[in-house]
């Protein structure tokens, strides 16, 4: 029987933290607003990059605070940080026969050079960004769309993640949940009800071995 692992990456594999928050800190600068760090948080819930400053500054040129954090981001791709134990843990899952996907709100480009910076790549077996799907997480496409490619049942399928949105998206496609705390929502992940909550990486084996 095939079973699948469905990672976010962001503050599940990755930690982006200084990697996001600098480009945000640096894209609010020129329309000169001072956000505190918990409401770029909550605002931030596993949204695109445009969802999330669209709900941020609904009343600015949200369109074009996105482009000043991307480019921003261009040349530091260095602050984004594997998870220490990630690309053993993904090895193992790998040995172990499980497939894997890796679905992110993240665009194409900067998704693909984070996991090849990190030699993540070559574990999974789809890659969905932003721009893959027309509904992005907390709708189910994502998820659906990596089960369809996969040949997997939701019932034997698992999504990874430490947002709303993950648990959502997991929820919604009737696979089972497993919410991370130590990403960037993570506190408050049990919130959303996900089937399991793991504090470190290294449970995830236990996890997925016995259920």
């Amino acid at each position: 029987m095939k079973k699948a692992v469905l990672f976010d990456i962001d503050g599940v594999l990755i930690d982006s933290w200084d990697f996001v928050f600098v480009a945000v800190k640096h894209a609010l600068k020129k329309p000169g607003h001072t956000i505190s760090e918990e409401v770029i948080v909550s605002a931030m819930g596993g949204r695109a990059l445009l969802d999330f400053y669209k709900f941020l500054l609904p009343k600015e040129d949200y369109k074009l605070i996105a482009k000043s954090h991307q480019k921003y981001q261009q040349d530091k791709f260095d602050l984004g940080k594997p998870f220490p134990n990630a690309k053993k843990i993904l090895k193992k899952l790998k040995s172990q026969g499980f497939l894997m996907a890796a679905i992110s709100n993240r665009t194409k480009i900067s998704l693909k050079t984070t996991l090849d910076r990190a030699e993540f790549s070559p574990f999974f077996d789809i890659v969905l960004s932003a721009e893959d799907v027309l509904n992005p997480k907390p709708h189910p496409e994502h998820v659906l769309a990596a089960l369809t490619y996969l040949k997997v049942k939701p019932a034997n399928s698992f999504m990874i993640g430490d947002t709303k949105d993950d648990i959502l998206a997991g929820k919604s496609a009737k696979v089972k949940t497993i919410g991370v705390t130590y990403g960037f929502a993570g506190k408050t992940i049990t919130d959303h009800n996900p089937d399991f909550v793991i504090d470190d990486l290294e449970e995830l084996i236990k996890v997925l071995r016995y259920t």
